[in-house]
């Protein structure tokens, strides 16, 4: 079964008295189509995309947030400007969309990364979430364990969190969680399984 990262993490750190509904809507929610008037961030990604491909200006890119509704306008600004920004700050290379895929426990967990830096030789992964709100630590965490075991091989993680207000780059890592999710995906497939068959 795959998954998004985050809805393993939203599983891994939620109420555990709901594991079951939780699984459940995770379940249903790959079933769903795939809605565009919901995607926030596409017109950014897009961008952001077409600007590494030298299709679009610093210009244009920094000025995207013009062509977008009142409502996204600010936060679109703030993006453009700070993600040029800490480009150049941390020495982050552009790598292009990459589908990468953890395996714990039967459970294969997929995300996508972008970005990149060599820091003493080693390789470290950024990847990009893009949400509303700022992930709260455990999930952010989890999701930099859930990382690092899908590239055991790179020197470490980090997540680059798109948002209004604030584009940052992490690379908190903590090797403790890497058991503790293998025990909440092992529970995660004992209860889709157990939904799947219908006891």
């Amino acid at each position: 079964m795959r998954i998004r990262v985050n809805q393993f993490v939203e599983f891994a750190y939620g109420d555990k008295r709901r594991d079951k509904a939780k699984v459940k809507s995770i379940i249903t929610e790959l079933e769903d189509q795939y809605d565009i008037a919901k995607d926030r961030y596409r017109k950014f990604r897009d961008a952001m995309r077409a600007f590494e491909s030298k299709k679009l200006s610093e210009k244009s890119f920094l000025d995207l947030y013009k062509s977008v509704s009142a409502n996204k306008s600010a936060g679109y600004e703030v993006l453009s400007r700070n993600y040029l920004a800490l480009k150049e700050d941390h020495g982050l290379i552009w790598e292009g969309h990459k589908r990468v895929e953890a395996e714990i426990s039967d459970l294969k967990i997929s995300t996508a990364w972008y970005l990149r830096t060599e820091a003493s030789n080693q390789r470290r992964i950024i990847c990009l979430h893009f949400g509303k709100e700022q992930l709260p630590r455990k999930k952010e965490r989890g999701l930099l364990t859930v990382l690092q075991m899908a590239e055991p091989e790179s020197a470490g993680v980090g997540i680059l969190s798109i948002q209004p207000g604030t584009l940052t780059a992490v690379t908190r890592l903590d090797h403790t969680e890497a058991e503790y999710l293998r025990k909440r995906a092992a529970k995660f497939m004992a209860i889709a399984n157990d939904l799947n068959t219908g006891s």
